[in-house]
């Protein structure tokens, strides 16, 4: 409950929670009903319209599984079908609104041990397989109940994705999950066009672009399954390195704090449903927190709230210039409610010099608000306002009636060295 003033704050709209099925069907078939303490955040989420990704746990064991009698045991597909169409009764009688989540990186999950195959999900794999058959029970279960009930599957890593679909995913299910970590700058994803693990599949363009990730991923699922797919990022992070301190992976924290905001503008560019940030607060994951464990806030969390500030009621109209992927400098992007523009705009290479281009028109003064939300006013020079470009994305708000395709970029000539 200590979390419920960070979410209207932030102005959050969706949140992931576990639904322990250990926890919930003690005895086969006989279910308890959720914690009291879920309940009250259930009903914070309902008062605030805030959306729940219930991630349904794979099995019904306290400890791991470690044989396939155990998977038979524990992990059963149709008696996870029933859990999981009762979970979303109960999420019914509480009024929230939600999406089920069959699991969380089942790659990860006892599954791969006891059943054995690749862990990149390659045939044969019978983890994957199995998962599979416990995704399809879900389907079947839940939408029997009511067939508008959203349900989510997949794994962390791209190529799981397509190995899933190769395996026979019930054409029902709504959409697809991915965790699309990096080490690197959101723009660019993990894996390459070439990357041997993925392979038969390709799973990015040649310039490695995040968004060209999402088109594939859902071209590949039209084709299996002869219907669009939803795309959800149930996790996406980096772990942030407070002052000096060696983190493994880690980004300087004003780093993490720019990458935020681009992560969620290139998704929405991508069509992607829903972006979960990981994660509110470090716990035992590390220094991935938009918070610390004593509460006190990151960076990123400052770039969350200013990102929802300026955009949450505004919706993706178009990228107004720059390449993309491995070609990504100078980005900008429109977002638009018809009456307010908001062009967010970046230098993804930190190249000195770079400038946004916007035309004066009728404008007197230019409003920008950079990442943590500080406002400053330009003033026109030659019919154009020129906005300085880093890593660190910038806002600027004008009215609609503004024309939006004169933006551009400019670079700055290098300065003579000194003879």
């Amino acid at each position: 409950m200590s979390m419920f003033p960070m979410l209207g704050d932030l102005n959050v709209k969706w949140v992931r929670e576990h639904v322990y099925w250990q926890w919930m069907e003690t005895s086969p078939g006989v279910y308890n009903d959720f914690h009291p303490a879920l309940r009250q955040q259930l009903a914070y989420y309902k008062a605030n319209d805030i959306g729940l990704v219930a991630l349904l746990t794979l099995s019904k064991s306290t400890t791991k599984m470690t044989t396939p009698a155990h998977v038979a045991l524990h992990a059963d597909p149709d008696a996870f079908g029933r859990f999981a169409a009762h979970v979303a009764h109960l999420l019914d009688e509480e009024g929230v609104r939600y999406v089920l989540e069959i699991g969380n990186e089942p790659h990860n999950s006892s599954l791969l041990g006891a059943l054995g195959g690749q862990w990149n999900g390659k045939a044969p794999s019978p983890w994957l397989d199995h998962y599979v058959r416990m995704v399809n029970a879900a389907v079947r279960e839940v939408k029997a109940y009511d067939p508008r009930i959203k349900l989510l599957a997949g794994d962390d890593m791209w190529v799981i994705d397509y190995w899933l679909l190769e395996a026979g995913l019930d054409p029902r299910l709504d959409g697809l999950t991915v965790h699309p970590y990096t080490p690197g700058v959101p723009e660019i994803a993990a894996v390459a066009h070439d990357t041997d693990w993925v392979r038969p599949f390709v799973a990015v363009d040649p310039d490695r672009s995040l968004g060209s990730a999402f088109a594939r991923l859902q071209a590949a699922a039209q084709k299996k399954r002869g219907r669009p797919v939803e795309i959800w990022i149930t996790e996406m992070g980096w772990p942030s390195m407070d002052g000096d301190k060696a983190i493994p992976g880690g980004v300087p924290e004003r780093t993490v704090a720019a990458y935020l905001p681009r992560s969620y503008i290139l998704a929405a560019e991508a069509g992607v449903k829903a972006l979960l940030w990981f994660s509110s607060q470090d716990r035992s994951d590390g220094p991935l927190g938009l918070t610390r464990n004593d509460a006190s806030h990151r960076l990123a969390y400052e770039a969350f709230k200013t990102m929802t500030s300026e955009l949450g009621p505004l919706g993706f109209v178009k990228r107004l210039y720059g390449g993309k992927g491995k070609a990504a400098v100078v980005q900008a992007f429109l977002f638009s409610d018809g009456q307010a523009d908001v062009v967010v705009a970046w230098n993804a290479t930190n190249a000195a010099g770079e400038s946004l281009i916007v035309p004066q028109g009728a404008l007197r003064e230019l409003v920008v608000r950079d990442l943590l939300g500080v406002e400053r006013r330009l003033a026109p020079a030659g019919g154009r306002f020129l906005v300085p470009l880093g890593l660190e994305p910038v806002y600027v708000r004008m009215p609609s009636s503004a024309r939006s395709d004169g933006i551009g970029a400019a670079t700055k000539p290098p300065r003579a060295a000194p003879s």
